[in-house]
């Protein structure tokens, strides 16, 4: 598998639409890291902002296998508002955690390795076109998707490897037919009530 040759640098106006790689520099993530990861789940995003006096903290989280719900979300919230607390004041503290969405865009390389084994789609600036595939693998240098199509050129395959800069845009891509074994609750088959 070879990862798309050419370098599109010289197109400086790309570079504002283009995947950031700072997520894990920030330090509040850096501060959050360990402690979400030693409750069994995966720090997706953390993000520090002020609104007038109030500093609003946002955190998104997964765990690694099933689904993520509000027990987690509350789990996580419960454990780190004291050092959040400790760290920006009690006073005019607003702390969000939540989980990162169906189809999430992707705007840093970091969360490919979060989502690896998830469905997601990215735009390659030298096919022209939306590549979709499963998240097989991360690197320094790019991405690589399996079970790919090349969208508008009808290109299929088993893998594909795509650098890093040649993605300007990314998000994560649901399809009902990737769930295996999902339940709904309520649902009472076989049994003639639908």
């Amino acid at each position: 598998m070879k990862v798309f040759e050419g370098s599109i640098t010289s197109v400086p106006f790309l570079w504002a639409f283009m995947l950031k790689n700072e997520i894990e520099r920030d330090p509040l993530f850096s501060d959050l890291r360990e402690i979400v990861e030693n409750l069994g789940m995966k720090l997706c995003y953390a993000r520090k902002s002020r609104l007038g006096s109030t500093t609003q903290v946002f955190v998104d989280i997964m765990k690694p296998e099933g689904e993520t719900g509000i027990d987690e979300c509350a789990m996580v919230h419960n454990t780190i508002l004291p050092r959040l607390e400790m760290k920006y004041g009690r006073d005019d503290l607003y702390v969000e955690v939540s989980t990162p969405g169906l189809q999430r865009n992707l705007r840093d390389v970091y969360e490919f390795s979060v989502f690896t084994g998830k469905r997601c789609r990215v735009y390659s600036v030298s096919k022209n076109s939306w590549i979709s595939g499963i998240i097989a693998g991360t690197g320094k240098e790019g991405v690589s998707l399996s079970d790919y199509e090349v969208e508008d050129l009808g290109e299929k395959g088993g893998n594909i490897e795509i650098a890093y800069e040649d993605i300007q845009k990314a998000k994560l891509e649901y399809k009902w037919e990737d769930m295996k074994n999902v339940r709904v609750k309520g649902s009472h088959q076989g049994d003639g009530r639908g």
